[in-house]
Order: C-alpha cells, then sequence, then structure tokens
C-alpha cells in the first residue's frame, strides 16, 4: 500500500465517519451524548472531582466488593501442588538464609516470590493465609490501575474497568493463589508507567526496574520482550515505509537514550544490580547471575513447549477466557464486529480473504488426522476448531494495527497489537496452563476500554433513552435463536429435544416477540411515534447485567467450585479429601488424640503439598527411609498408586485405600456444542466426567505399638 493511497483511503473514509458522526451526535438528545457532556470532559477535572457524588458511591462499592471476593476465606481452598513448592522453598529460605538459599531452578521460576515469602513468614507467620497475602494485596491493588489512568479515560470507561477487573472471576481466582503472575503484572505495569506517566528523570529507571522484577520472577519475560520489540520493530517499519514518517516509538526512545545517557546509564547500573542481589541470594550464590540470564531458561522452556507436558489445544485461552469472563469475551466480540464493520476497504478485504481461507481449511481437514497434519502441528491444533483460532488470532494483531496506524490512533495500535499478539502468543505455546490465561486477559481491558470510548465519541448513540421495544426485541430473537440451536443440535435425542431448557428459551423469545408486536401494533393503531414501552436506559442495563454475572462466576470459580476438579482452572489441584486427611494428622500429632504423636511418611506426588501441610511437624514427617524396615515404624503411609503392588511393597499390619491426590477436567472437545457451551459458561457444568491421580494411604492396624 503506497503513502498516497493510503492517505486518501483515510480521507476518504475518514470524511465519510465524520459526517455520520455528526449526522448521528444531531440527533442525541442534549443530556446524552453531546460533545459538550461531563464525561468528554472528566479527564480535564482534579482527581477529587473526576467522580461525581454518585459515581464516587459507585467507584467506593466496586473497591469494597472486589476486596471481600479476595480476602474472605483466603485459606479455605487447599494448597495446589505449585502452591506447595513456592510456598516450602520461601520457608526453606527464610529458616536458613545462609544455607537453603533459593538457587535459580527454571522449573521454579525466579527468586522474587521466594524473598518476598521471607518478609510474609516473618510479619505474618508461614500459614496458609499468610503466603497468599502477598499475591492477595498485589491483586487488590490492582484494581486502582484504571483510575491511575483516568486523565485518559472517561469516567465511565474507568468505572467498568475498575469492576471488571474486581469482579473478574480469574482476576479474582489469581489473587487468591500463590503464583508469580502478579508479581509478572506488576513488572508489566511498572513498565508501563514508567514509559507513559511517570516524570522524564525516572522514566529510564521505572521501566528498567519493571524488566527486572519481570525477569526476576518468570521466564515469560522472554515473550513479552519478543512481543514488545515485535511491536516497535513493526511500527518503526511501517510508520518508515509506508507512511513515510520519521516519529516512531523506536526513533522516540532512541532519541530519549541520547538525550539522557547519563541518567539511562545509571538507571540500568541499578537495575542491574537489583538483578544481581537476588538471583545470586542477596551475593550468596554469584553463579545464579549467569544461571538466570536465559539460556538456561529457554533450554528448558524450549523442551517443555516441544514435547507438550501438559497438552491443550490451540485456542484453551479461549476457551478459558469464555467461560470464565463470558462478559469480556462478548465485548471481545463485539469489537471484532464493530472494528471491521468500519475498518477501511483493504482491511476488510484482508478480513475477508481469512474467513475464506477458515473455511476452506475447515472443510478440507479430516478432523481425525489433524494432529498428523504437517501444517497443523507446526500450529500444534488439535482440533478444526482450533483452525478458526490460528487464523482469527494471526491476522488480527496486524490488521488492528496497521487500520489505528492509518487513522493517526497510535495509542490504539499499540494496545490493539499487544492484546491481539499476547493472545496469539500464548495460544501458540507448547504447555497450556490456566494461570496463563490471565495476560491476553489483563491485556484485552486497555484495548477494549480505549477502543470503545474513541468508537462511541465518533460513532455515538443515546444509550440512555435507547427505545425498551428494540432492546426486547433483540433479546427475544437471541432467545429465540439459542433455543433453536439447542433443538436443532438434540434432533436426534427425543428426550433432549424439547427438555426444560430448550422450551424456556423458546417460550421465552416468543412471548418477548410477542409483547413487542402488540406493542407496535398499537402504535401505528394510534399513529403514534413511540410505543407505550417507552425507553431504557441500555447502557446501565448492560453493565448491571455484566456485573452480577461477573460477581455470580466469582463466588462460583472462588468459593461454591473452588480447587474442585470440574473446574477448568483448577488443573491438577490438590483434593479436599487429601487436605483433610493431612489436617487430621497434623490435629492428632500436634494434640496427641490417641496417646502419641504418629509418625507419617510419603513418597512419590503425594510428597507435594504434603511436605507443606506437614511443615511444622519435622519429627514426625518423612519423606525418605534410612533403611527398608524403617517403614514399619512411621503410623500412616502416602505410597504412589498402582493397581497392583508387588509382593513386599505393602508392609504388614495396614489397611490399605485409594485416595483422590488430584482433580482435573479436561472437555472432549469432539462432544462440544453451543449449549455445552453456554451451560459450562452460566454454570460451570462439565459435559464429560473429570479426571484423578490417586495416592495409596496406609493406615496402621494396631495403632497400640505406637505408644511409649
Amino acid at each position: 500500500m503506497s503513502k498516497q493511497t493510503a492517505q486518501a483511503s483515510v480521507a476518504k473514509h475518514e470524511a465519510t465517519r465524520d459526517n455520520q458522526a455528526q449526522a448521528q451526535a444531531t440527533a442525541t438528545d442534549a443530556r446524552g451524548n453531546t460533545s459538550k457532556s461531563k464525561e468528554s470532559q472528566s479527564t480535564t477535572k482534579t482527581s477529587g472531582s473526576y467522580f461525581t457524588g454518585t459515581e464516587w458511591a459507585f467507584y467506593a462499592t466496586i473497591i469494597v466488593v472486589g476486596l471481600i471476593l479476595r480476602w474472605t476465606l483466603l485459606d479455605m481452598r487447599p494448597y495446589h501442588h505449585d502452591e506447595s513448592l513456592h510456598g516450602m522453598y520461601g520457608r526453606y529460605f527464610y529458616d536458613f538464609p545462609n544455607a537453603n538459599f533459593y538457587k535459580y531452578d527454571p522449573m521454579l521460576h525466579g527468586p522474587m516470590l521466594y524473598n518476598s515469602m521471607r518478609f510474609i513468614y516473618a510479619m505474618f507467620g508461614d500459614s496458609l493465609w499468610a503466603a497468599r497475602t502477598p499475591v492477595c494485596l498485589m491483586g487488590s491493588l490492582f484494581m486502582l490501575v484504571p483510575y491511575l489512568y483516568r486523565k485518559h479515560l472517561k469516567s465511565a470507561t474507568t468505572l467498568i474497568l475498575t469492576g471488571v477487573i474486581a469482579f473478574s472471576p480469574t482476576m479474582v481466582y489469581w489473587s487468591r493463589f500463590l503464583r508469580e503472575d502478579y508479581w509478572v503484572i506488576s513488572g508489566m505495569l511498572c513498565v508501563l508507567f514508567g514509559f507513559t506517566l511517570a516524570p522524564r528523570a525516572w522514566k529510564p529507571f521505572l521501566v528498567g526496574l519493571g524488566i527486572t522484577i519481570q525477569w526476576c520472577t518468570k521466564e515469560n519475560v522472554f515473550v513479552t520482550m519478543a512481543i514488545f520489540i515485535g511491536f516497535l520493530l513493526f511500527e518503526f517499519a511501517f510508520q518508515t515505509l509506508v507512511l513515510k514518517k520519521k516519529d516512531s516509538y523506536l526513533a522516540r526512545i532512541g532519541r530519549f537514550i541520547q538525550a539522557n545517557l547519563p541518567l539511562t546509564f545509571v538507571s540500568l547500573a541499578a537495575c542491574a544490580l537489583i538483578y544481581c542481589w537476588f538471583y545470586s541470594a542477596g551475593f550468596r550464590y554469584m553463579e545464579g547471575i549467569k544461571a538466570g540470564l536465559g539460556g538456561k531458561a529457554i533450554e528448558y522452556w524450549a523442551a517443555h513447549h516441544k514435547m507438550e507436558r501438559i497438552k491443550g489445544p490451540f485456542n484453551f485461552h479461549v476457551y478459558v477466557t469464555a467461560w470464565y469472563e463470558l462478559p469480556v469475551f462478548v465485548a471481545i466480540l463485539a469489537q471484532m464486529i464493530l472494528f471491521y464493520r468500519r475498518a477501511l476497504p483493504q482491511i476488510q478485504l484482508c478480513a475477508g480473504l481469512v474467513a475464506m481461507a477458515i473455511l476452506f481449511s475447515w472443510i478440507g481437514t479430516d478432523p481425525a488426522t489433524i494432529e498428523q497434519n504437517y501444517i497443523w502441528k507446526l500450529a500444534k491444533l488439535k482440533n478444526r476448531l482450533d483452525i478458526v483460532g490460528l487464523f482469527v488470532l494471526l491476522a488480527h494483531a496486524p490488521l488492528v494495527t496497521i487500520q489505528h496506524m492509518l487513522r493517526g490512533e497510535r495509542t490504539l495500535a499499540a494496545a490493539g497489537y499487544f492484546f491481539a499478539a499476547t493472545f496469539f502468543s500464548y495460544s501458540y505455546l507448547g504447555e497450556k496452563v490456566p494461570w496463563l490465561s490471565v495476560y491476553p486477559l489483563i491485556f484485552s481491558l486497555p484495548y477494549l476500554g480505549l477502543f470503545f470510548q474513541d468508537y462511541f465519541q465518533k460513532y455515538p448513540i443515546n444509550y440512555r433513552s435507547f427505545p425498551t421495544d428494540k432492546a426486547l426485541l433483540v433479546v427475544g430473537c437471541a432467545a429465540m435463536l439459542l433455543g433453536l440451536i439447542f433443538v436443532a443440535e438434540q434432533w436426534g435425542e427425543p428426550n433432549e429435544r424439547l427438555s426444560l431448557e430448550n422450551r424456556f428459551f423458546l417460550g421465552f423469545g416468543i412471548f418477548v416477540a410477542t409483547v413487542v408486536g402488540i406493542a407496535k401494533m398499537d402504535a401505528v393503531s394510534r399513529n403514534a411515534d413511540t410505543t407505550f414501552l417507552g425507553t431504557t436506559n441500555i447502557g446501565a442495563w448492560i453493565v448491571g447485567v455484566a456485573a452480577l454475572f461477573s460477581i455470580r462466576g466469582a463466588v462460583q470459580t472462588n468459593y461454591l467450585y473452588a480447587g474442585k476438579e470440574t473446574e477448568y482452572l483448577s488443573q491438577v489441584h490438590t483434593t479436599y479429601e487429601l487436605a483433610e486427611y493431612a489436617k487430621n494428622m497434623i490435629d492428632e500429632a500436634i494434640y496427641e488424640r490417641h496417646g502419641f504423636k504418629p509418625r507419617i511418611y510419603a513418597t512419590g506426588e503425594s510428597t507435594w503439598p504434603l511436605t507443606w501441610y506437614f511443615r511444622n511437624i519435622p519429627n514426625e514427617y518423612r519423606f525418605s527411609l534410612k533403611t527398608p524396615e524403617e517403614i514399619k515404624e512411621f503410623a500412616y503411609i502416602f505410597l504412589a498408586w498402582k493397581e497392583k503392588y508387588d509382593p513386599g511393597e505393602i508392609p504388614e499390619g495396614y489397611i490399605q485405600r485409594r485416595i483422590n491426590l488430584r482433580g482435573w477436567w479436561v472437555p472432549d472437545f469432539n462432544q462440544i456444542s453451543v449449549k455445552k457451551f453456554f451451560r459450562y459458561a452460566i454454570n460451570h457444568y462439565p459435559w464429560n466426567t473429570s479426571g484423578f491421580s490417586y495416592a495409596t494411604m496406609l493406615t496402621a492396624k494396631d495403632m497400640e505399638r505406637f505408644r511409649k
């Protein structure tokens, strides 16, 4: 695309858009969406007057509800396998800082989390609740980020984004989970703050500090850096070759460094010192500095990416987003529809070609052999639905970026690129784990907020006085369409074809359409411009329903089904069964319920999280034996599960039982349907059975022999 062609297309499109926007704005009432409305001027206000009194009340309520969701019963869910590792290695570091300091291991990630655990244990003790507090604190502070960027947002946008973060089922879940991801997010925010809001003198240090925090936390810093560098190079090439401009972000960074060379050097030196302190465990372990530079980590995770230790479909993060963040998922789909509806002809043409490629690839791919297909194997596709995700995510990032750059919307171009590119990158990575879904989700929020704010300013609608009949008609038609789809999907199942759910959707849709039809006929008979149904604030209804739905989902995910095997987020979570056995044994050991302190031995997969649970009874708990005969000295024994043990593997005098160790749900995507998809998104009902890993628990028959 030449510069002249691009500029002519943009000018023509902008002229048409401005005419449409002017006509729509004229039709909008003065109270609704005029260009001089309170919302459009809110960014110029002081922080205290940014919200009205009512908006401050809403904002405070959102924050309070978000805090309640995060902090209530923080220790309710059993410790996950990964949590027990993080908590225990932090405890080793805390107990013996000069001997058991953390030595970098890619499997356990960077040293940041383990250093933070030392301070937490010193202040609050080493309870399960205390161990989760640093992550919960960062998850709570994250709710304040939209307000921090209020000068770029309207008050309504700030309230909505704050509500999305506060009520998000997944963000609440990972705020209550001892993992590194909120440290990574904090590092990313530090980088963003350094580039945008920080005073000039602090910019290089805060950008470097943000990168250092992520580097000292988790190896996906290399994914983040690759996405960031990719954007800088793409934007530089597009600005230089297409728009014939020299003011690229890469050029700006270069000019800043050149103008502030001493400041940049000092900042980099300070960040390097911080990096060295963490990876060397306070300069106790100098080999860690080299180990953390990336070679060891890249080799380790490249092997995991290749072998796909935890397999999942390419669309894994799409499903997590849709099933746990349905309002956000709907907003993403709406954004794509509105984006391509108003896109330049060239962008629309490219989108059409992508749609054709999806159609032909779907038709030409045998679902039974998709994992053996060389092309699809490179992209790690597992089923034909993955084809849709691959093409959409691969194409959306450049198309969004190009469209916004052609229009001179550089902030939207950057936000859109990071959202789409992050979604694609984590979808492509071989190991599919649910905590990685938080990164596409977080990058989606600034783009969605800025996009819809910009879009409805250019193409305003009177959402405060929206015709009620139109709103009800949309709801009724959607209900009828879903009912018809459900019936069609289950046509071969007579008992399910007209199930209660199917009849409800069909009946509700027909009822609403009938009411609207009667209202329309009444209006025509009276020759009236409006119906007796009047108007409604459709914006308030959408936001209110989405907020209530998200709160309900947060309660389901974090309280009702927390850690259960049927939760897609849980993935190999420790069962309540194992946790209860561990708590009872701890109680027996501490209070000598049976007149003695029972000794406990664990081996195999049950070692984690039992090592964490039994951390405060070190004299009674063992995970290794001096001699094979020593095993008979233990009242409780946990062994790796086998259907049949060889003679001698189970000592005499013990009751043997199989217990559930970890549980998970792996969807059978060959059985997926629209109804099952929404049933899980709304009620978390899986459509196929869950799986478990097991442990063998041995209990001594004769406890009297342990009395002394």
